[in-house]
């Protein structure tokens, strides 16, 4: 699976000259500001900020008070914490081979890393940025999210079909649950009974309920589901379809497909805002375009421009809401939109 990622990337790369001028055309015609939004309502637009930071880096996650981002860098073995008051980088922090997915505790107190070729996790204390315990996990871990308790963390194996469990209270590798093929990313639901999985190469989305770690259903979506993220209300969840250029909009009342929502080219990372009412996709990775969508009725309201051959892999929300960070993976580089 790993391989065929990297020639499928390669290969998609030879069409981005041919985009580019396109893509060009329909920014300079995109409006300057949202359309048909309401006075007064506020959602981050602008590139304010471009921090250097690693080699490749895949994944972001800012702590729950807002003060620090940790960024992995795949190539680097590293991971970057930025102060998020001045974007400066504050601590480089050695982990395993090829980090890719982090994510931090509620608390703020751990942060926890996939490393996706040795099989295992960093946990890192955030107190003195060290890395305090490594756990190990299946094949080429990739997506990483924890419960908002706090007390597990769930790990995708893309080359064992398989989500790890560990218990936080100790990092002890407490079950791995049988999933689809290919599992990428990762989100629990915000009341933390179920956690949602992308299997990329089934096309579907395994649904796991955390009270007996036992997947209860799965839902078919789009061609290579990639990215996904859910609403704090827990009523939708969003997913990228990285090959069908799209988003499947999930009801998590009945687990039903309501809407596919069309993006750009080879998508590639989702967030919500905490408020709910924006979504932010990275529409064209190659080309650098994001998305700001409306929730309440799936209209694209803004289009923002990171910058061409940037590749924009990951993305995340302030907790304040006030700000949204994107990983640019072949730019080395981490933006920050206000």
């Amino acid at each position: 699976g790993k391989d065929a990622y990297w020639e499928f990337n390669k290969v998609t790369k030879n069409y981005t000259a041919i985009l580019m001028s396109l893509f060009s055309i329909l920014l300079s015609c995109s409006p300057a500001g949202p359309i048909g939004g309401t006075v007064g309502d506020f959602y981050p637009d602008s590139v304010v900020a471009t921090v250097g930071i690693g080699n490749h880096p895949m994944d972001i996650s800012i702590l729950s008070t807002g003060d620090y981002a940790y960024v992995t860098n795949l190539l680097d073995d590293n991971v970057t914490v930025i102060r998020t008051m001045d974007h400066s980088i504050v601590a480089t922090i050695s982990v395993g081979d090829n980090p890719w997915g982090i994510c931090a505790l509620p608390s703020g107190q751990y942060v926890y890393v996939a490393n996706d070729l040795d099989d295992n996790v960093s946990v890192i204390r955030t107190l003195d940025n060290s890395v305090v315990a490594t756990v190990n996990v299946g094949d080429s871990p990739r997506g990483i999210c924890s419960l908002p308790s706090g007390d597990f963390v769930y790990v995708t194996n893309a080359n064992d079909a398989s989500v790890s469990v560990i218990r936080t209270s100790d990092n002890t590798l407490l079950s791995t649950i049988g999933v689809g093929n290919i599992p990428w990313s990762i989100c629990p639901l915000t009341s933390g009974e179920y956690v949602y999985v992308t299997n990329s190469m089934d096309n579907d989305i395994s649904i796991i309920r955390t009270s007996d770690h036992t997947v209860i259903s799965t839902v078919s979506v789009g061609n290579f589901p990639w990215s996904i993220s859910t609403l704090p209300s827990d009523e939708f969840v969003y997913v990228i379809n990285k090959i069908d250029n799209n988003i499947s909009v999930i009801q998590t009342a009945d687990n039903s497909v309501i809407a596919m929502i069309d993006l750009i080219y080879l998508p590639s990372d989702i967030c919500s805002l905490p408020s709910g009412d924006y979504i932010y996709a990275i529409a064209n990775s190659h080309s650098g375009f994001i998305y700001i969508l409306r929730t309440s009725d799936y209209s694209v309201i803004k289009t923002i421009h990171i910058g061409y051959l940037m590749e924009p892999m990951g993305i995340c929300s302030h907790p304040s809401g006030e700000s949204v960070y994107v990983v640019n993976r072949t730019d080395n580089s981490v933006s920050i939109i206000k």
